[in-house]
C-alpha cells in the first residue's frame, strides 16, 4: 500500500513538472509567399500573465531559433517570446556557408518588413492590441528592433543589446581611430573610405563582399542612421552595451544615451556593463541573461502611453 502511494505521489509530481515546463515550440508560416518557420517559447503553467516578447537575433546565418531558451534561461516565469527565423536558414547551420537564398534577403529593409509581416500573419500576434507587445533586439537585431517599434502599432517597449546610436560607417572609423584589430590592422582608416565609397557606387551588389557580407547589405546598414528612428520613438526604451564591445563601438551606445539626455521626457534607460563585450560578458561575470532577465520587472515598471 505504502509503496503504491509514493508510486501515486511521485507520478503526480513528474506529471506536474512536465506541465510547468518551459517549452520551445516550432513551427511553420508563410512570410511574402516564402515557408519560414518560427519559434514560440512559453511556460506550460503560468502563474500571471506574460508581457510577449518579440525577439530579433544578430547578424549571419547561424541557426538561432534552438537557441532562443539560452537567452530566458534566467527569466522569470511567465514567458512567452516570439521568434522568427530568417529566410534561408536551415536547422543546425553554423553559419560558415550562407545559402543564396539568405544572401539574396540579406539587407535591412528585408528583415524590418518580415518581421513586421510575422506580427501581422501569426494569429496570437495579430490579435493583440495596441502597445503590448515588446520587442527585444541583440547587435544587429538592435537595428531592426527600433524600425519594427515604429512602424508597428503593436509595439509598446524596445530593449536593445549591443546597439547604439551611430551608423556603423562611423563606429568602424572609431575603431580604426583606438587601433582596434581589424579595423586598423590589417585594414585602415583610408582602407575604410575607400570602401565605403566603391559601396555607394555599387550599393546593389551582392557579388562584391566586405566582411563576409555583400554590398547590398552592407549599403543598407552602413549609413543608416538609428538616432532619426529614436527620435519618433514614444515609447519606453531600454540599451545595454559592453563597455569593451569589439563589435559596435561603446561611443554609439553613449551618443545614444547623451542625446536622450537633451530630451528628459523621453523614458529611456541605458546601461553600460563595464569591461563587458558585446555579448555583454565580463571577465568576472556574465550579464547577458541578467539583462534579459531583468526585463521582466523592467516590463512592469514602465507603462507604455495608449496609442
Amino acid at each position: 500500500m505504502m509503496r503504491r502511494l509514493f508510486l501515486a505521489a511521485g507520478a503526480a509530481l513528474l506529471a506536474t513538472s512536465a506541465f510547468a515546463a518551459r517549452v520551445l515550440d516550432e513551427a511553420p508560416i508563410t512570410i511574402d509567399g516564402q515557408p519560414r518557420r518560427y519559434y514560440h517559447l512559453h511556460d506550460t503553467e503560468a502563474t500571471g500573465k506574460a508581457t510577449p516578447i518579440l525577439l530579433i537575433s544578430g547578424s549571419g546565418c547561424k541557426d538561432f531559433g534552438s537557441r532562443v531558451p539560452f537567452f530566458f534561461e534566467r527569466y522569470p516565469a511567465p514567458v512567452d517570446v516570439y521568434f522568427l527565423e530568417k529566410t534561408g536558414i536551415n536547422k543546425g547551420d553554423n553559419s560558415e556557408t550562407c545559402s543564396a537564398a539568405y544572401n539574396a534577403v540579406d539587407y535591412l529593409e528585408r528583415r524590418v518588413s518580415d518581421n513586421l509581416a510575422f506580427i501581422d500573419s501569426l494569429p496570437a500576434l495579430k490579435a493583440l492590441p495596441a502597445r503590448s507587445l515588446a520587442v527585444l533586439g541583440f547587435s544587429e537585431g538592435g537595428t531592426v528592433a527600433p524600425l519594427v517599434a515604429l512602424r508597428s502599432p503593436k509595439i509598446g517597449w524596445l530593449a536593445t543589446g549591443g546597439s547604439g546610436g551611430l551608423p556603423q560607417s562611423e563606429g568602424f572609423l572609431i575603431f580604426a581611430n583606438r587601433g582596434v584589430e581589424p579595423y586598423a590592422k590589417p585594414f585602415s582608416r583610408a582602407y575604410l573610405l575607400q570602401t565605403y565609397a566603391d559601396i555607394k557606387a555599387n550599393p546593389d551588389s551582392v557579388d562584391k563582399e566586405f566582411f563576409g557580407h555583400s554590398y547590398r547589405y552592407w549599403s543598407s546598414h552602413l549609413f543608416y542612421d538609428p538616432l532619426l528612428t529614436y527620435h519618433q520613438l514614444d515609447m519606453p526604451i531600454i540599451a545595454a552595451m559592453g563597455e569593451k564591445d569589439e563589435s559596435e563601438a561603446i561611443e554609439s551606445g553613449r551618443a545614444l544615451r547623451d542625446d536622450f539626455a537633451k530630451h528628459p521626457d523621453k523614458d529611456f534607460t541605458f546601461i553600460e556593463y563595464p569591461n563587458a563585450s558585446h555579448a555583454l560578458q565580463a571577465p568576472d561575470k556574465p550579464h547577458l541573461q541578467d539583462y534579459v532577465a531583468s526585463l521582466a520587472d523592467w516590463f512592469k515598471r514602465q507603462r507604455p502611453a495608449p496609442r
